[in-house]
């Protein structure tokens, strides 16, 4: 682990990343110079800027200036110019999950793990915490709207983070509290099937606090059989396992607000609103609670502060409004995420004409995963298939987005799919046939929300 303390200036290799950015933010903080690089602009690497921290956008070996320490993700390669320039010069070179577990050492820490829902439920459980005055320190992997970033510093030693499983790096956070909202099939191209999944995740929750405690989705096929590694109390969360020990029942939605009775420890004890449409915000919503009243939040503080929750971006965000058009933002990138997505938006629209527009996420995902995405848009009138976002991956040869619509037009003959690859295409489409739409829904984790924010800035009125 690395002694911060030594660290005068550290030098970050994909710094616009959610993660990394968060963190660099984090040292800037701790005053720690930072340096970073990118393959490409955006909105967190000019906030990085606007705090006085150096982005290159490209990788060079120029980039590596004398600092004490680089840092990487999981998407730089081994071979990436920096990483080899640094360690040729003897500079020591770390995952970004080293680093993490080298800022929360020594602190209070809350580690939000979990295959779908990190990002919600680790937000949520910053908003009751602030709204509580417990002044936590926040690293989010997306952008909160109720704080405007990815990042909050807290005046504590409460630190609230999500921890990844896509590579198993979580391993390196150990000691912490532990939320863990639900094991599925995911990243195969790492793990392989699910029983590794299964086990990457029973190996994580081994590591938490002796003194802390485990929130988990009792819901969810796979861990209820894994909490009894956990060290510390361990407690479920449910909506359908009505022994859970934190329990929404009687959910229901009207427009983009839902209500349920919330249950604990089998005593009803109020009632839950989000504005929010869909279960799986109600499950998020119950791990944040579960896991601040396990901290000595009174659940009455938690309901107060989740009736407010505004949401993250790209988590079926709002991104324009008329009174003809809507028009969200979604992250979601796995078939169990898009379904309860359209479900969520189908529940708050039931008689609007819903067109998603779809961007894969990782070829690896989208082959795996093929057929489970091809049902996935059961509730959407209109699908648009955009090209896959390869990210860390490399294409698979003769595998793209076409194969997906193809699939999605096999199970479902009458319903319109198109595959536009193109996204310039893909905006001028949706320009001419803007006036027939009524619900417009872009799904995916890669760049596809810079078309739906384009797509925004053409049309009048803009929501604010």
């Amino acid at each position: 682990m690395i002694d911060l303390a030594t660290i005068k200036r550290a030098h970050m290799v994909g710094i616009g990343g959610v993660g990394m950015s968060a963190l660099a933010h984090a040292l800037h903080d701790c005053r720690i110079e930072v340096t970073g690089s990118d393959i490409r602009d955006g909105e967190r690497v000019a906030r990085l800027r606007s705090l006085g921290i150096p982005v290159a956008i490209g990788h060079a070996a120029s980039n590596v200036d004398s600092p004490n320490l680089v840092v990487h993700t999981s998407a730089i390669k081994p071979d990436n110019m920096e990483l080899r320039t640094a360690r040729q010069l003897g500079i020591p070179v770390i995952h970004r999950s080293e680093l993490l577990a080298s800022f929360i050492a020594g602190k209070r820490a809350v580690a939000v793990a979990g295959t779908h829902g990190k990002t919600t439920t680790t937000a949520m459980l910053a908003n009751i915490l602030v709204d509580a005055a417990w002044d936590p320190t926040i690293l989010l992997g997306g952008k909160s709207l109720d704080f405007g970033d990815n990042y909050r510093f807290g005046a504590s030693d409460l630190v609230i983070f999500e921890a990844d499983e896509s590579d198993a790096s979580f391993h390196q956070y150990r000691n912490c509290s532990q939320i863990v909202t639900n094991v599925e099939a995911d990243h195969l191209d790492v793990h392989g099937d699910l029983a590794t999944v299964r086990q990457v995740f029973a190996d994580f929750i081994e590591l938490g606090d002796p003194n802390g405690f485990l929130i988990y989705g009792s819901d969810c096929p796979q861990l209820p059989s894994l909490f009894h590694h956990c060290p510390g109390v361990a407690r479920s969360f449910a909506l359908d396992d009505t022994g859970a020990y934190y329990c929404a029942t009687d959910i229901t939605t009207d427009g983009c607000r839902t209500v349920a009775r919330l249950s604990v420890g089998g005593r009803e004890v109020g009632v839950l609103t989000l504005a929010a449409p869909g279960r799986h915000y109600v499950a998020d919503a119950l791990a944040a609670l579960g896991m601040a009243h396990s901290l000595g939040i009174p659940v009455e503080t938690s309901l107060d502060s989740l009736a407010g929750f505004s949401g993250t971006g790209r988590r079926f965000e709002l991104i324009y409004s008329s009174e003809q058009l809507r028009i969200y933002d979604d992250y979601a990138h796995h078939p169990t995420e898009v379904k309860a997505a359209l479900e969520g938006a189908r529940d708050a629209y039931p008689d609007a004409h819903m067109t998603v527009v779809f961007q894969p996420h990782l070829p690896s995902r989208a082959r795996f995963f093929l057929d489970d995405f091809a049902r996935a848009f059961s509730k959407a009138d209109a699908v648009i298939v955009n090209s896959i976002y390869a990210a860390r991956e490399d294409p698979i040869p003769g595998f793209t987005g076409r194969q997906l619509a193809d699939r999605i037009s096999e199970c479902e003959p009458t319903k319109p799919v198109r595959y536009l690859p193109d996204q310039s295409a893909l905006l001028e489409y949706l320009l001419a046939r803007i006036a027939d739409e009524e619900l417009l829904i872009f799904i995916g984790a890669g760049d596809i929300n810079e078309v739906s924010r384009t797509l925004a800035a053409r049309l009048e009125p803009a929501v604010d």
